[in-house]
């Protein structure tokens, strides 16, 4: 199983444009993350232990309040993770991901990493459990991306903390087959793709303007 169809059973193939978005306010996440921040790791540990009570609330505090952090790196790249990986070394390839989620546990990119590769070790020792944690943890902060907006305009965007994310939304949890196109609206992403078996165009808008002004 290839880690795009891992990560769609992994969330249940949650389809955006059947969500409706939560009340998003940036602002309202970040003075709550400065004026708290010991509250703000309570939540962020309550994530890492994979905890499935967490409201949509919450989740958008955890993912989004992450870049409000010091920890926070814009266009953090994984690279190494990605080379791994793709090389067939999945052992490396984990664990590589698994020391960056030391430091960023939060990145979407870097947990589908991890869960692919511990996939492809499912036979090995404690694997079966960093698979359920791993999908998890995806399912979690695909939750909180795609309850930030729309995703269908401009005005109601998806947005993210990394653009490295909108790749792993596209592909493995909206399941795109082929993205046509990409250009801008203002600040927004608007990305063409069309989805498997039909071949109407979609746009798909993401705000990546958080990554822009760190």
């Amino acid at each position: 199983m290839n880690h795009k169809s891992l990560l769609m059973l992994a969330i249940g193939i949650i389809t955006a444009f059947a969500l409706k978005a939560q009340n998003f306010d940036m602002n309202a996440i970040e003075v709550d993350v400065k004026l708290h921040p010991e509250q703000y790791r309570e939540l962020l540990q309550r994530f890492e232990r994979c905890d499935t009570t967490l409201t949509p609330s919450e989740l958008s505090t955890v993912y989004f309040g992450y870049s409000y952090t010091p920890n926070y790196v814009p266009f953090e790249s994984f690279a190494n993770v990605q080379e791994a990986y793709d090389s067939g070394d999945y052992t490396e390839a984990e664990k590589l991901a698994r020391e960056g989620l030391g430091l960023n546990p939060v990145s979407l990119e870097l947990n589908v990493l991890a869960l692919a590769s511990a996939d492809h070790l499912r036979s090995t020792g404690e694997m079966g459990r960093r698979i359920l944690e791993y999908g998890i943890r995806c399912d979690l902060i695909a939750t909180a991306i795609l309850n930030s907006g729309r995703g269908t305009s401009a005005d109601s965007p998806f947005h993210v903390i990394a653009s490295s994310d909108i790749s792993r939304i596209l592909n493995n949890v909206l399941g795109v087959e082929r993205v046509i196109d990409r250009t801008k609206v203002g600040d927004i992403d608007a990305i063409k793709v069309t989805f498997p078996g039909n071949d109407r165009q979609h746009i798909i808008y993401f705000d990546t303007t958080r990554e822009q002004k760190r």
